[in-house]
């Protein structure tokens, strides 16, 4: 009988690894990939820097295609905690409010640290373009 059906949480070995994610055999001459999106919970800017050929991992099926292809995530101990949060209210955008602790703030303010810089060099470059005409 076949472990691998959709919530099953499954022990794998990474087998190769993209730009897009990563492809893990979970047995049963069967691979599935865990795409960039759910390789962590924070923005994930190499992939290389989560995961490389020959690592052993966890990973939870989230769908099964028609066609055989297994999508995975690794994200379990995060859906766990979401799990156990308490409901907040959306705002009329739709959004949470409160999310995260001292390290999704650190995640933004980096985040919104390198916004920042890329911004103020494009507005430079944008100066100097009108200078010269």
């Amino acid at each position: 009988m076949s472990n691998i059906a959709v919530g099953n949480i499954l022990e794998g070995t990474v087998v190769g690894v993209q730009s897009f994610g990563a492809f893990v055999n979970i047995g049963e001459n069967k691979q599935g990939l865990v795409h960039i999106s759910q390789i962590a919970s924070s923005y994930v800017e190499d992939i290389n820097q989560f995961v490389k050929v020959g690592d052993k991992v966890t990973v939870k099926v989230l769908e099964i295609k028609d066609d055989g292809k297994i999508s995975l995530t690794m994200r379990i101990h995060e859906e766990k905690k979401e799990e156990r949060r308490p409901y907040k209210k959306r705002d009329d955008r739709g959004n949470q409010g409160g999310r995260g602790g001292v390290g999704a703030k650190e995640d933004f303010e980096s985040m919104m640290k390198k916004w920042m810089k890329t911004s103020e060099d494009k507005m430079g470059d944008l100066g100097k373009r009108e200078k010269r005409r």
